[in-house]
């Protein structure tokens, strides 16, 4: 043995005396490694889990508030306020004016689309199914026929609908909270004073109540 430790250089002696004493230290190392790992992890999962109960407290916040808002909210509002809109308002009255006066002769073009707008050209919603959730429902509002509007109009219908001032029109009195869910606009006509479009569009109704 002792000649065999002999037949070893010195230096290598030293290498092998310096790998030895550092394997506590290596490992001590790779325990401290594996625990920072641990750590981090754990401290991840902290601020994940706290990011998420914040997400989910602000969401509870969020539709606490919404139903507050809508409390009070006018369960015939689209009726009242949306229904009742007159279309196509300044064509009409101009049609009613030429139509009284006692020159005009009879014109099967003006008296066609002075009935279209009196009669037929009203915004009218059908109700679907309503769906049941605690705290609230859901119904489905579809228009029954598309509708013409012009730019006017359609301001006033989205702010009657958004709950919102548009230009300037604004909501009506206690809204409802009304989503909507389909929209489609066309452009009928352009004159130089004017563009005619046609509307087609849905609603999601949302109606909220104290008891689940």
């Amino acid at each position: 043995m002792n000649k065999f430790l002999r037949s070893i250089s010195q230096s290598r002696l030293i290498v092998y005396a310096l790998i030895a004493g550092s394997l506590p230290i290596l490992f001590m190392l790779y325990q401290l490694y594996s625990y920072s790992s641990e750590v981090s992890s754990i401290g991840e999962n902290i601020s994940y889990t706290y990011e998420s109960a914040l997400i989910k407290e602000k969401k509870q916040a969020t539709n606490k508030a919404v139903m507050n808002h809508y409390q009070n909210a006018d369960r015939f509002y689209i009726d009242k306020n949306i229904e009742s809109i007159t279309l196509l308002k300044p064509e009409t009255e101009s049609l009613e004016k030429i139509a009284r006066q006692n020159n005009f002769i009879e014109n099967e073009a003006v008296t066609n689309r002075l009935n279209f707008l009196k009669e037929k050209n009203s915004i009218v919603f059908a109700e679907g199914v309503v769906q049941s959730y605690p705290y609230f429902t859901e119904t489905l509002e579809t228009l029954v026929h598309p509708v013409e509007t012009d730019l006017n109009d359609l301001q006033n219908i989205l702010a009657k609908i958004e709950g919102i001032d548009i230009g300037p029109y604004q909501p009506g009195p206690n809204p409802l909270q009304l989503l909507i869910t389909d929209f489609k606009l066309e452009k009928k006509y352009a004159g130089k004073d004017n563009e005619i479009f046609n509307l087609n569009l849905k609603l999601l109704k949302r109606e909220y109540s104290t008891e689940p």
